[in-house]
């Protein structure tokens, strides 16, 4: 059985906020969060234009990428860890996502329900959301 998987909306950022809050890795963020700023006090820039050069601004750029799939990683991992008690969240984020029913969900094999959640960790929107979150604070 295939399911797929809609886009991510703003409206879906509330789920995930919930959930994230739940994971308890506010700390994590913060730290995430201070890295860049600190990163970005130490970019020297150019004289004339007084802002970073070119290759500075795609320097930042990608490590803000980084930064973003670091957070996707960590929230990931702190998911699985967690499962337990996300379970009931990410059963209704995903049958939100697929417009499946909850017990559909539910009842999917072990391969199947898997597979969806990291169908949904690999979706671009997911990464660009963590990415603007970590580029944010450049």
């Amino acid at each position: 059985m295939t399911i797929e998987m809609r886009e991510l909306k703003g409206d879906d950022i509330f789920t995930l906020l919930g959930i994230v809050g739940k994971l308890g890795i506010k700390d994590e963020f913060i730290q995430l969060f201070e890295q860049n700023v600190e990163s970005n006090v130490k970019t020297p820039q150019d004289h004339k234009k007084k802002e970073p050069t070119k290759a500075q601004k795609e320097k930042l750029e990608q490590e803000a990428q980084r930064r973003g799939m670091e957070a996707m990683a960590g929230l990931l991992q702190k998911t699985l860890l967690n499962a337990g008690k996300l379970k009931d969240d990410i059963n209704a984020l995903l049958s939100d996502l697929t417009g499946e029913p909850l017990k559909t969900i539910k009842n999917l094999g072990l391969k199947e329900y898997t597979g969806l959640i990291i169908q949904f960790f690999k979706k671009p929107e997911l990464q660009d959301f963590f990415t603007s979150i970590a580029s944010l604070l450049q």
